[in-house]
């Protein structure tokens, strides 16, 4: 037997030799998250401190080519937060997708581009228009941030593991504190992997080293 105490991993070789060996326990028990080992606390946020940004939330992904698992549950989980946030006349910004015309996919002035219409942006809320993963890029909202004078994001929409996340780590890098709405984003069923396991990743990932993951009811 031969045994790693890195998160208890147990390697049990048969047979009394090295050419076959049978993985017989994996436990993460000892697992601490970079953020802990470094000092970093989880964040709160609430309407008082935080700006809500709402990613991709588009019809696309409701009934068009990227159906999102379960999305009737995660988009009633933005609509709520979207309405604690108007209820409070806190910033709300709204992200929104598109490819060039004519692409399969976010095609712009189509109705499967539009945000989800329980979502559609008030006066005085800002409308992004990103044309990659990370809202930031090639976008102004850098600035539109700075000029809601507050530290605090709260991330929500689609998909998990793509803009979710890629957003998540540039806020961070720039110097935000990031809060990822957990259960008011979802993901899609990709070739090898499940929307539910992507969540559940690019959350964990999220939570290890970029921000703190709450559930929408945890923000007052």
């Amino acid at each position: 037997m031969i045994q790693a105490n890195c998160h208890t991993i147990s390697l049990i070789f048969c047979s009394h030799c090295f050419s076959k060996f049978r993985l017989t326990t994996i436990t993460m028990t000892s697992a601490v998250s970079m953020r802990s080992m470094l000092g970093v606390p989880p964040s709160t946020a609430s309407t008082s401190d935080s700006v809500l940004v709402i990613i991709d939330a588009q019809n696309e992904y409701a009934i068009g080519k990227l159906p999102v698992s379960d999305v009737e549950t995660s988009r009633a989980k933005i609509a709520s937060l979207l309405e604690k946030y108007r209820g409070a006349k806190a910033p709300v910004i709204h992200v929104v997708h598109e490819f060039p015309a004519g692409a399969p996919i976010f095609a712009p002035g189509t109705d499967l581009a539009e945000e989800f219409s329980e979502l559609k942006p008030l006066e005085g809320e800002s409308v992004v228009t990103k044309h990659f993963p990370g809202s930031f890029t090639g976008t102004n909202l850098e600035d539109l941030l700075k000029a809601a004078g507050r530290n605090k994001v709260v991330l929500t929409g689609y998909m998990a593991h793509v803009c979710i996340s890629t957003t998540a780590r540039q806020a961070s890098e720039k110097g935000w504190d990031v809060i990822v709405a957990g259960d008011a984003v979802g993901d899609r069923n990709i070739p090898g992997s499940s929307a539910e396991e992507l969540t559940r990743v690019s959350l964990a990932e999220i939570a290890d080293a970029f921000g703190t993951v709450v559930k929408s009811t945890d923000i007052e």
